[in-house]
């Protein structure tokens, strides 16, 4: 699915925490700039799927962080 490669685009590859809030707000623009409206629900589940997946974290504090998993799926 390419919400969840983009996802994983948005967050460094250093893998420092990024605010989740910030990190959708990227997302949804990124979309929208390639004609690919999602709304905001359906982008919080997708990160939702990846933290399911260990692909990311989503910590209490509304931070995001890729795993090392996550960069090697969808590096």
């Amino acid at each position: 699915m390419a919400v969840l490669r983009i996802i994983m685009q948005n967050l460094p590859r250093d893998q420092t925490s990024r605010d989740l809030d910030v990190a959708v707000s990227n997302v949804f623009h990124d979309l929208k700039s390639v004609g690919k409206g999602m709304e905001l629900k359906d982008i919080f589940s997708a990160f939702r799927e990846l933290n399911k997946e260990q692909d990311l974290v989503i910590f209490s504090d509304g931070r995001v962080i890729a795993t090392k998993k996550g960069l090697c799926n969808y590096g």
